[in-house]
């Protein structure tokens, strides 16, 4: 469907909120893949300082240890397109996803940190002018590492039903299934259709002071795993359960305590810290081996 036809269509329905019409991206010489380039073109040489996309990337140990597998990418709330970045990549597409995230276009993200990782480090993009929506919340809410979710509910905006971290149980390798499944188109889709809704309350509520606070904060998620050192493969020895804490707790408190960011490997059942330098990362360690 062209960008105009889709306009058209969207107008029709009356201002009614209605599921985003969804288009996969594999190749650049498809229809999709002519819509997406073409619209990539359209707002990076727009004029429009107010221009903005939403995008969430999806992988397998998503971060420069791991695969991107999808680059989902919001132009508006009606319109999503699922960039196939996996093994068959169209070298002409991630150009332009490049092209877009490094433009001066705001990027609207819930937690950027190990996405913008593994996009420059695996893919060589760096993402800027960044509206980080878990930052933001963090000057809202004043509730840090709230996952997408639980901010969403917060501002009385619909979650995402999809959701569902269970079936990395089975499938460490879920993001990297092809052909793409109906839960993975339905999943990714649902992460990026609500964050300009979200993004748009929470400018409604920050404070000036506080919004420029909130922008700094996320440009230095941004950046900060992308520019720390990682150590994979770290085990924990003690109790794997009392390490994590309820909900995650004793892992937040701990990246709090040390600077680091803990991240587990499901399919190798190990663990891997960006740290900022090695007595951060001994802090870690010595928590994972406290005999």
């Amino acid at each position: 469907m062209s960008s105009s036809l889709l306009k058209d269509a969207t107008a029709s329905l009356g201002g009614l909120r209605l599921n985003p019409v969804v288009m996969v991206v594999s190749s650049a010489d498809d229809e999709s893949g002519k819509s997406f380039m073409t619209l990539v073109d359209s707002l990076c040489s727009s004029d429009d300082k107010n221009a903005k996309v939403a995008f969430d990337c999806e992988g397998v140990n998503l971060s420069r240890l791991g695969t991107v597998e999808i680059v989902s990418i919001c132009f508006s709330a009606s319109q999503v397109y699922l960039v196939d970045f996996g093994k068959h990549k169209c070298p002409k597409i991630v150009e332009a996803v490049k092209k877009l995230f490094e433009c001066s276009t705001s990027k609207i993200i819930h937690d950027c940190r190990m996405d913008c990782d593994a996009l420059y480090h695996n893919h060589g993009i760096m993402v800027n002018n960044v509206h980080d929506t878990s930052a933001f919340h963090d000057f809202i809410g004043y509730e840090k590492n709230k996952n997408l979710n639980d901010t969403l509910n917060y501002y009385g905006i619909r979650v995402n039903d999809e959701r569902d971290k269970s079936v990395y149980r089975s499938n460490p390798n879920f993001w990297a299934t092809r052909p793409l499944t109906k839960k993975m188109i339905d999943w990714a889709s649902s992460d990026v259709d609500k964050l300009f809704q979200l993004a748009e309350k929470q400018l409604e509520r920050i404070s000036s002071a506080k919004k420029q606070n909130a922008v700094e904060q996320s440009a230095m998620y941004a950046r900060l795993a992308r520019d720390m050192d990682v150590k994979s493969g770290l085990v924990v020895r003690g109790n794997v359960g009392r390490f994590i804490g309820r909900g995650g707790a004793n892992i937040r408190s701990l990246e709090r305590e040390s600077g680091c960011l803990i991240y587990s490997d499901r399919e190798k059942n190990t663990w891997f810290v960006f740290y900022p330098n090695v007595a951060s990362l001994n802090i870690v360690k010595r928590r994972m081996n406290p005999y």
